[in-house]
């Protein structure tokens, strides 16, 4: 499976985030402030290598952490030269958020 492959999944809404060593699956969380954590993680570096985290914690079902864990681990399993690029989008919100600061605008 490419990372794009992932990203464009048509039974499953995956909301991700990509970092320098990671691709999260991220799920709306539980906690009094909102927002997002990860309901797995899969390492860019290192192949084989996934994380599920509890789903309890955060406001998703069973059969879609099943459904998220599974996906996460077919991207696993793929061998790294076969995942293809991707873009990290990151980079460019921060650079946003810090011009936005020293224009005193955010």
């Amino acid at each position: 499976m490419t990372y794009e492959e992932f990203k464009n999944q048509n039974n499953f809404d995956v909301n991700l985030r990509y970092s320098l060593n990671e691709v999260a699956i991220l799920a709306p969380s539980l906690d009094t402030f909102g927002g997002y954590d990860p309901v797995v993680t899969i390492s860019k570096a290192e192949p084989f290598n996934y994380h599920p985290r509890d789903y309890r914690d955060m406001m998703l079902d069973l059969d879609d952490w099943q459904e998220a864990v599974k996906l996460a681990q077919k991207l696993a399993l793929t061998p790294l030269s076969e995942r293809g690029k991707v873009i990290n989008h990151d980079w460019i919100k921060n650079a946003q958020k810090a011009l936005r600061g020293i224009l005193g605008r955010g």
